[in-house]
């Protein structure tokens, strides 16, 4: 199909000797549409291209499907020739040659399949932002980077901290001046380089790449003095040598108990992968993890190490994208689950760190996919080997492992440390209440709190929630102050002046909290629940002297805004981290000793299928940021239900117990992971038309689902029935394991949606 845009007479001609037809993928409609280019400008390209065509009159990126030489008879206009000529637009520029190999389009296609979405979307999504799609008309700026330059009056100072001599020392070492992220990859943080500035000893500026080509890359240098890998313990021995005997395309639980060194086995795969010449994935779910785990990596690999993820700038991220398809020497990517789509080949290693953790599962927008099953589904086609590293191994992890799955097991039961498994304690607050004590901080945890300072000791306390406290409500009447937009309580927050405000967490709507309610004018409001910012209030309060820091969302914002807080609570700045989920995963903390869970209540009672897996997963991953340095650790648990079965298991200790007695049950009732789900959300500015679509949609596939086995529930009101102004209803499919899914291939199901809903297939969900 030729893409009739302009006038003829305006359109550039091939000219009269042969030249290239080309077929240009891009994104026209739901699916994307092929049309046909020609190479006028003699650019070269070539199948599996990225090049900027126009598409009625806008500049597009597309993808070469096909190719061909065309002659002026061809293409009609041959004088004698009584066809009409065809006049085919130039592609105009050539953004990435090879950008699609033919195997990793295959995978693409093939997972596009499972997601039940279009192969042109699917690959949308896993190429970086905007190499696929509409052009930004405009010209980004050059960035500007961090240049970091040793002052020439500075001598060698007395009683530096030893890692900020040694920063010092690599500046001096490769002719005095680096690029800030030269520096971070060779593991110098901003907070190293900040306290030399401070001492006067260097200075920080806004350069261009270019400014400085003379100056030092840091790469050479840095890349001469990495860190000596650490001896094994018998038991990290043991996996080393069972991954190795494993078969190519398969996989390990690497199932060990936090401060168990699962990190370190990771670099040791990886660099036996690196000497073999192949690549390495290294996947963690969130962006707070990656700091610390790029900083392992870059000191063992040096400049070896990338990152991939939301943090990373779109230039960042089209950067590591061609470095993977041009490398001529194997990297390792430390990333979140987008960067499982790196055109790395060869592969060898992907580890998916943390792998019970539900980030890994995208939910919206389409594709829905699980990294965990795109990694293993990758590993397979390329003989790669897949190590899924968690404490606290997922249900469908265990149930996957050998002889009945594709898994084998790898276990580490020892800490590092050899310190024990801090113990923890449950502190009944309905107890509290009873003796008098109606306060949000239970009396043994302020004991233990106050007593930090003087023995040099740190804590984590894990929120539940950000913010200041969970809602606004009137005491009179009990009406709860709603989002406008959505089906859901704004939070209150609070600034460092006190000045207070009301937030939605979904759509961000924001508004300033009321004098009087609006319902029935009463002034005796008040804010229920305690956030992350309530907390910190409280503690300022009742244990003045002591130094706290918060870590959530909210106070982590920018590029660097973990590594900067993190840094700061290792550099010995602060007695307590309060902080929400963000907490438990994953963050390596020797000086940490006490880890307590403020209101555990909250996180027992979600009405989630999963609950209670995730709820144990998390207070056990928090509880293990305690005692990994020399000095044993302690967990504090609050709650209202110290009989509840998860806080059992907490105590006791033995996850495995309780996924023999979550597999029974789910087993029993025919639940997820003994069966497949698949939900359908749908999304309209009206609440009737969404709602009447949703039951057209439920009556398209019932025959088949009936065909199948599967049972429909539904059509429902989503949990949160309206989100930014849009109603949202739901499909809830469900049936038997390892069976397809019982829905018509193609855009069959879209084709018949109203105007303004929109639909989002989600198989294998792990959010209801």
């Amino acid at each position: 199909m030729t893409p009739a845009s302009a006038d003829p007479a305006e359109l550039p001609h091939c000219p009269s000797e042969r030249c290239a037809e080309v077929d240009v993928w891009v994104e026209a409609g739901r699916e994307g549409r092929c049309f046909t280019y020609v190479d006028s400008r003699r650019l070269g390209v070539d199948l599996g291209d990225l090049v900027v065509v126009r598409l009625r009159g806008r500049r597009m990126h597309g993808l070469v499907m096909d190719r061909r030489i065309s002659s002026p008879v061809d293409r009609g206009q041959d004088s004698g020739s009584e066809a009409p000529p065809r006049h085919l637009e130039a592609i105009e520029a050539l953004v990435q040659s090879a950008a699609v190999d033919p195997l990793w389009f295959g995978w693409i296609e093939a997972m596009a399949v499972h997601c039940h979405i279009s192969s042109f979307r699917m690959l949308k999504a896993a190429l970086p932002p905007g190499w696929l799609g509409q052009r930004q008309s405009h010209q980004a700026e050059p960035r500007r980077l961090w240049w970091i330059q040793l002052e020439s009056s500075a001598i060698n100072p007395q009683n530096l901290p030893q890692r900020q001599a040694d920063l010092q020392a690599a500046l001096a070492a490769g002719g005095g001046g680096a690029w800030q992220r030269d520096l971070q990859a060779a593991g110098f943080g901003s907070g190293l380089v900040n306290g030399l500035i401070k001492r006067g000893l260097i200075r920080r500026e806004k350069r261009q790449p270019t400014d400085a080509s003379n100056g030092l890359s840091c790469s050479d240098a840095c890349d001469q003095d990495l860190e000596v890998p650490q001896s094994l313990t018998v038991e990290q021995q043991e996996v080393v040598e069972a991954f190795q005997s494993q078969p190519l395309g398969t996989g390990m639980l690497l199932w060990g108990v936090t401060g168990s060194g699962k990190t370190e086995v990771y670099l040791q795969l990886a660099a036996r992968e690196l000497q073999a010449g192949r690549h390495c994935l290294i996947l963690t779910p969130e962006i707070g993890l990656i700091p610390q785990l790029v900083d392992r990596f870059r000191r063992r690999f040096g400049t070896k190490v990338l990152e991939y993820h939301s943090g990373c700038s779109d230039r960042e991220r089209v950067s590591t994208w061609r470095q993977g398809l041009t490398a001529a020497t194997p990297l390792v990517v430390v990333g979140t689950r987008s960067a499982v789509f790196l055109p790395l080949a060869p592969l060898g290693l992907i580890v998916l760190d943390e792998e019970h953790d539900s980030s890994y599962k995208q939910e919206s927008p389409m594709p829905c996919y699980h990294a965990r099953d795109m990694a293993m589904d990758r590993a397979r086609r390329t003989g790669a080997r897949v190590v899924l590293g968690s404490a606290t191994p997922s249900l469908v992890s265990w149930k996957n492992l050998a002889p009945q799955g594709q898994l084998a097991l790898a276990r580490l039961t020892r800490r590092i440390s050899d310190q024990p498994l801090p113990p923890v304690h449950v502190v009944d607050m309905r107890q509290e209440l009873a003796d008098g004590h109606r306060r949000l901080i239970s009396r043994p945890l302020m004991e233990r709190l106050s007593a930090l300072p003087e023995a040099g000791e740190q804590a984590v306390v894990l929120v539940p929630r950000r913010g200041y406290s969970s809602f606004l409500s009137c005491r009179s009447c009990g009406e709860v102050v709603q989002c406008p937009n959505c089906d859901v309580a704004l939070t209150v927050h609070r600034s460092r002046q006190g000045h207070q405000w009301l937030r939605c967490h979904w759509c961000d709507h924001r508004a300033e909290v009321m004098s009087s309610c609006h319902k029935c004018g009463s002034k005796a409001f008040k804010p229920f629940g305690a956030g992350t910012q309530r907390v910190m209030e409280h503690l300022v309060e009742e244990l003045q002297g002591l130094r706290l820091l918060r870590f959530d969302r909210d106070s982590t914002a920018g590029r660097d805004g973990h590594r900067r807080l993190l840094e700061q609570f290792a550099a010995g700045e602060a007695d307590v981290l309060v902080g929400t989920q963000m907490l438990a995963k994953g963050m390596d903390l020797p000086r940490v000793t006490l880890a307590a869970v403020l209101a555990a209540d909250g996180l027992l009672h979600r009405p989630d299928l999963q609950a209670g897996e995730q709820s144990l997963q998390l207070l056990m991953q928090l509880a293990g940021r305690a005692g990994r340095g020399e000095r044993p650790g302690h967990v504090l648990v609050q709650t209202y239900c110290p009989d509840h079965p998860v806080i059992h298991h907490l105590v006791d200790g033995r996850y495995g117990e309780f996924l023999k007695e979550e597999a029974c049950l789910r087993h029993e009732a025919g639940l997820v992971p003994y069966s497949r789900a698949c939900l359908l959300r749908l999304s309209g500015d009206s609440a009737a038309v969404t709602a009447t679509a949703a039951a057209v949609l439920a009556e398209q596939i019932k025959p088949l689902c009936e065909a199948q086995g599967w049972c429909l529930v539904g059509p429902a009101p989503a949990p949160i029935a309206r989100v930014a102004g849009r109603s949202r209803w739901q499909l809830l499919l469900h049936g038997p394991e390892e069976s397809r899914l019982p829905l018509p291939s193609g855009s069959t199901l879209w084709n018949g949606l109203p105007r303004g809903v929109s639909l989002a297939v989600d198989p294998d969900p792990i959010q209801l």
